[in-house]
């Protein structure tokens, strides 16, 4: 029997998404608002701002906002937060999946500013909307909180995004630890069928869709990981009623880190 509550539960909740605009950040906002739940699309993309359109185009009632910050800065992410606390109190459920992929030359090739810029995006932003979602959750004796991470292994991932995704997992068990009411959940993921990844292979110099059939083929179920299986993980642990899950961070990669 699964120990999970229904759904309905989360109607009405708050969820604030990173990286809304991008492959996973979509799925998981169309998720969300799929099971009741009023979100927030963040990015500095307008990519955001039509999946917010989508959604609220499927619906009588309007179900997501656009919020354009940039989460490297820390004043900008007051203002994110004072714009949701206006309309809806305050987060209930934190996304942190926003991240750049940073420079793709070699680690001694890369400047100190170039390595602080892709942190400040990948971790310093996570931790900006953790800070000011954790006192609401607190208050309300209810919170969840999930990363989209990266596993503590490397397949040519540039160094900044490595080390900014691997943060997530200290702060998914910290938190987990030390506030009883809040739940943390992440994700590693290293290879997923998103237009990051198309991207990242472009600016190596390969053909595309020759390289995406490479990290297929690395795979052992022969394919990555879809955004939407993403968006249904982050949904079930959502509605989990199993506090073992609680600061739990699961390893997806169809294998290759750890059966090849």
């Amino acid at each position: 029997m699964k120990k999970t509550m229904d759904k309905k539960t989360l109607n009405g909740k708050v969820a604030l998404v990173t990286g809304g605009g991008g492959g996973i950040g979509k799925a998981v906002c169309k998720k969300l608002a799929s099971i009741g739940v009023f979100v927030y699309v963040n990015d500095v993309s307008d990519s955001a701002k039509k999946v917010v359109e989508e959604i609220n185009k499927e619906r009588e009632s309007k179900m997501a906002y656009f919020v354009r910050y940039d989460i490297s800065d820390r004043k900008a992410v007051e203002e994110m937060f004072k714009e949701i606390k206006s309309q809806h109190n305050g987060v209930d459920i934190l996304i942190n999946n926003a991240a750049v992929y940073g420079p793709s030359c070699r680690f001694y090739e890369m400047s100190y500013n170039d390595f602080v810029k892709t942190i400040c995006v990948d971790l310093s932003g996570a931790v900006y909307c953790t800070l000011l979602a954790l006192p609401h959750m607190i208050q309300n004796k209810w919170g969840r909180i999930i990363f989209t991470a990266a596993p503590m292994s490397s397949s040519g991932i540039p160094a900044p995004y490595l080390a900014g995704k691997a943060g997530f997992i200290g702060l998914a068990k910290y938190i987990s630890k030390k506030f009883k009411d809040v739940y943390t959940f992440g994700l590693a993921l290293r290879h997923v069928d998103t237009p990051l990844i198309r991207k990242a292979m472009e600016s190596r110099g390969k053909n595309v869709e020759e390289a995406i059939k490479e990290l297929n083929s690395k795979s052992l179920t022969g394919r990555m990981i879809t955004p939407e299986e993403v968006a249904e993980i982050y949904g079930y642990f959502l509605t989990s009623l199993w506090k073992s899950l609680d600061g739990t961070v699961i390893l997806a990669d169809g294998g290759i880190t750890y059966l090849r």
